[in-house]
């Protein structure tokens, strides 16, 4: 890390797993947060915008891709990078991504590892 403590929203309805994907950044430096829908998820970023959201697909409620729309009609391009998990494989989730910049996709499964590693790549890729 650049000395800079980077912050994570980690967004999934799986509550172990985004409290264990919210431990892999922390061991990693960032400082993070899990919610588990995507309703908290936009209370949270009304709260204050991190430095990167994961946002898994699937969740009962607003899922991921609503989540995702809704972050960029408040923010537009002071958006920041989104990672998409997950094991949907519908032209629908690979299609925001392409309209949302700094918007990626990762397949699940995936380890926690997987998920820092690429949120490094995205919040060190220039603007």
């Amino acid at each position: 890390m650049d000395g800079i403590e980077r912050t994570v929203l980690v967004v999934d309805d799986e509550k172990t797993f985004a409290r264990r994907l919210a431990m892999a950044f922390e061991e990693a430096g960032y400082r993070a947060t899990a919610v588990h829908d995507g309703h908290a998820a936009m209370a949270a970023l009304e709260r204050g915008m991190p430095d990167l959201v994961v946002l898994d697909v699937r969740m009962p409620g607003m899922d991921g891709v609503e989540c995702l729309r809704a972050l960029h009609a408040r923010r537009g391009a002071g958006s920041p990078p989104v990672i998409l998990l997950t094991g949907d494989t519908s032209p629908r989730v690979d299609a925001a991504a392409l309209v949302y910049p700094g918007s990626i996709v990762l397949s699940k499964p995936c380890s926690y590892d997987d998920v820092v590693v690429m949120a490094g790549r995205l919040l060190a890729a220039p603007a």
